[in-house]
């Protein structure tokens, strides 16, 4: 491209378009771009679709999420009238108002799947026979820094500690079965994160969570019903997440084929 165009021209918007359409342009410089795009990196038809190829990138919300399913939101945030919430006062309400849990700093993950052989050996020989028995995906530990330098962000901070505490718990006790909720599990969420081929709408169970309470740093008061509660203005949340699909999803929309394709980018399996 170097030969055609200065690398300064490549970068005006619309510079090489304009030129393209009043027929200034050779084939040579035509095939370099549509080979390489204008950011000069060899790619791919759908993602040159993307935007790649004109030098721009669709906005998106690439954040790491972790929200409730569609539907079970009220149940979740605490808003459940019948399971004795408050739709207008809930201290989850800022999770609500933002989407759920959204990683305010790009967070670590570690991902770590397995597959299981069975060994077998055979007197004699020099090496053992391996046999497929089945896959693991990975678990999820997600950990992420966390601040809060305003009043709106420490209120933030303390929904996220409750929504933790909450969503680890299953329906126990007289009101549950009232409520014909009794032994109900902590609900299956949803992670997303990355982007359509990172983690698309992932369904997951919180295995633990771990939040950090450090000393020498300040903490900011949080009112709530006339309560106060001091969150850090700093802190580390891990939370160990791990894929959980219904039997009849594995069973009935579970294709390798599809899935190695990225076709079937859209049904949370990773």
């Amino acid at each position: 491209m170097s030969e055609e165009f200065e690398q300064q021209q490549l970068g005006q918007k619309g510079t090489f378009e304009s030129a393209r359409a009043q027929g200034k342009t050779t084939d040579k410089a035509n095939n370099l771009i549509d080979t390489y795009g204008q950011s000069g990196t060899k790619t791919n038809s759908n993602v040159k679709s993307a935007g790649r190829s004109s030098g721009t990138i669709p906005k998106m919300d690439w954040r790491a999420r972790i929200r409730p399913k569609k539907g079970g939101e009220d149940i979740a945030y605490g808003m459940s009238k019948k399971d004795g919430g408050d739709p207008g006062n809930s201290i989850l309400k800022p999770l609500k108002e933002r989407g759920g849990i959204v990683f305010p700093y790009t967070p670590n993950i570690f991902l770590q799947a397995s597959v299981e052989y069975n060994e077998a050996t055979f007197h004699g020989t020099n090496y053992p026979f391996y046999t497929y028995i089945n896959s693991r995906p990975p678990v999820l530990p997600v950990q992420g820094q966390w601040t809060a330098n305003t009043t709106e962000e420490a209120q933030y901070l303390l929904a996220v500690f409750h929504f933790l505490r909450t969503v680890t718990k299953g329906f126990y006790g007289d009101s549950s079965v009232q409520n014909n909720r009794f032994g109900t599990p902590p609900p299956v969420l949803i992670f997303e994160y990355l982007g359509e081929y990172g983690f698309n709408k992932v369904p997951v169970i919180i295995r633990s969570y771990n939040m950090q309470l450090p000393d020498g740093i300040d903490y900011i008061p949080v009112t709530y019903n006339g309560k106060t509660t001091y969150m850090p203005t700093e802190t580390d949340i891990m939370i160990e997440m791990a894929p959980q699909y219904t039997y009849k999803k594995l069973r009935k929309t579970f294709d390798l084929g599809a899935f190695s394709s990225g076709k079937d980018y859209t049904k949370g399996f990773i």
